[in-house]
């Protein structure tokens, strides 16, 4: 068993807000100028962040977030997540369904000045829209 380094920490942080609500850590986990890649549609930095957790919260009730796996190196941390909600609020054009979703998502975190100053962002869409019912085809 391997002990919980400060970056991990820091980075949990980041997704405690999509489970709770609380935006209180989130200034605490990013910096000021921090950048989400692809940008985010709520807009740059923490308050797009905050934002984006606040749209989330009120799409998926009963919104959970399960962090899977994390790899530190240096200043960039690696996480593995799925979230887990049940459809309530539009979604990718989709109004809510009532079922349950889940989304899984890779994300990488570069640290500066103990803040995550960067992060790159993928989520598995494809995989979401099927379960939103909406027709998808490979």
């Amino acid at each position: 068993m391997t002990e919980t380094s400060a970056a991990e920490t820091l980075v949990r942080r980041m997704y405690e807000p999509l489970a709770t609500g609380d935006t209180t850590l989130v200034d605490q986990a990013l910096a000021p100028d921090w950048e989400a890649v692809p940008a985010l549609q709520a807009g740059p930095g923490a308050a797009g962040w905050k934002a984006t957790v606040s749209h989330l919260r009120g799409v998926f009730t009963d919104l959970t977030v399960t962090i899977e796996d994390v790899v530190v190196s240096g200043d960039q941390v690696a996480v593995r997540s799925v979230s887990r909600g049940v459809h309530t609020g539009e979604l990718l054009g989709v109004p809510g369904t009532g079922r349950p979703v889940e989304i899984r998502a890779a994300d990488f975190h570069r640290i500066e000045g103990g803040r995550i100053v960067r992060t790159w962002h993928l989520e598995d869409y494809f995989g979401v829209a099927g379960q939103l019912g909406l027709k998808v085809s490979r």
